[in-house]
């Protein structure tokens, strides 16, 4: 009788310990990708089920929906994925990261990352029209008239739309 007392409240305090070791993994995850959102961040296709993509990024995984994806993009596991982080969502069944790749502030992170004018504020966007794997423009403008808005996102012979496109 006396024994069995002890393995219940062995039992009892190891579920309290779990719980608590997840309750701190999720915390620090809602820190780490919390502060992400909007951003483009990087990880690896886990698995494609019925078009959705899962993407692991060691210690969260994230969700590419199918209508967030570009139309002529087909995904395999293991192959690296850079997607928008529109979405960080704690659910009672975890942490739900949502990822895109057809969103306008896709292009807008991108841009901003290939074009230094852009990413110090000197050019800024005004306005995103996209069309998913077929095209984008972009209206670009700068409050400084000796640099060229249009020619800075463009790049010398386009080469910084090229990088962007592929």
């Amino acid at each position: 009788q006396k024994e069995d007392y002890g393995r219940i409240a062995a039992q009892t305090a190891k579920q309290v310990i779990i719980q608590k070791i997840r309750e701190a993994e999720r915390i620090s995850i809602m820190d780490e990708y919390g502060t992400k959102e909007g951003e483009i961040i990087s990880g690896i296709a886990q698995k494609v089920e019925r078009g959705n993509v899962y993407v692991d990024f060691n210690r969260a995984t994230g969700i590419l929906l199918i209508e967030e994806q570009i139309p002529v993009e087909f995904f395999q596991k293991g192959q690296r994925i850079r997607a928008y982080l529109y979405n960080v969502e704690d659910s009672p069944r975890g942490i739900n990261l949502r990822l895109s790749r057809a969103h306008p502030k896709f292009i807008e992170k991108l841009f901003a990352v290939e074009a230094p004018e852009i990413q110090n504020g000197v050019v800024e966007i005004k306005s995103i029209a996209r069309e998913p794997g077929a095209r984008s423009k972009i209206a670009v403008f700068s409050k400084d008239e000796h640099i060229d808005a249009v020619g800075s996102c463009v790049g010398q012979k386009g080469t910084r739309v090229n990088t962007i496109t592929q």
